[in-house]
């Protein structure tokens, strides 16, 4: 989970997992800001690690708060449907995981934005957010790229798999979905990148830092089915 403070409030970047929105309250109002200024949440997919804390943090801030919801337009109704769905972990095993989603919030509050044409235009307008469709991890998964500050939140869709390397997570909806989407991510002119999961770097990363892998990869890689695009000078 990510905050970003603009001039129109505050907006969060996924909402943890099942339990964590008073976690995730008070971690904001200890790093000097004000949850009740959360104006939008964007999450990159469905899946409960991720949608877990939305409804306690709508709970929070009460029916007198408009918040706006983004979610990849394919992903909303599987979050909508609450049940649990197939996803596939490692490229050649692909061993059967299911994941299920967080509950749904309070609709006196909250609406959700599909990021359709209009809900990507409502993003940028609103909130100066660009919605990058990356699907793969699962069928809607989306990432945001703040250009004011380089920021890209690349959720599932590229992560740090190590502190010096990126690349994906075994775990998808569509495998070769996920790496063309990565591939995407991977080449674009950020600065920081923000992933959902395993490492996190606070310095910059612009293209000129980055190398693409090659060679063989080692034999944690090659267990887990992880893919490479780039290591970090």
């Amino acid at each position: 989970m990510f905050v970003l403070k603009t001039d129109t409030g505050l907006i969060l970047f996924d909402t943890g997992s099942y339990g964590s929105a008073d976690r995730i309250l008070k971690s904001i109002k200890a790093a000097g800001f004000e949850p009740e200024t959360i104006k939008a949440i964007c999450l990159t997919h469905w899946h409960g690690d991720h949608t877990g804390g939305l409804a306690g943090i709508t709970a929070f801030l009460g029916a007198n708060q408009s918040l706006d919801i983004f979610i990849g337009e394919a992903d909303l109704p599987l979050l909508k449907d609450q049940s649990f769905h197939l996803l596939r972990f490692h490229p050649f095993l692909q061993l059967p995981v299911l994941h299920g989603p967080g509950r749904l919030p309070n609709s006196s509050n909250a609406r959700f934005c599909p990021l359709n044409t209009a809900g990507c235009e409502i993003l940028h307008q609103k909130y100066g957010i660009t919605a990058i469709d990356t699907p793969g991890h699962t069928p809607g998964h989306m990432a945001y790229l703040h250009r004011e500050t380089g920021s890209l939140f690349s959720g599932c869709a590229l992560s740090l798999l190590t502190p010096h390397v990126a690349g994906l997570v075994p775990v998808f909806h569509d495998r070769a979905e996920q790496i063309r989407s990565g591939e995407y991510l991977a080449g674009m002119d950020f600065r920081y990148l923000l992933p959902a999961h395993m490492c996190l770097r606070r310095d910059e990363i612009p293209l000129e830092r980055r190398r693409p892998v090659s060679g063989k990869k080692g034999v944690v890689s090659k267990l887990m089915g992880d893919h490479l695009f780039f290591k970090i000078l």
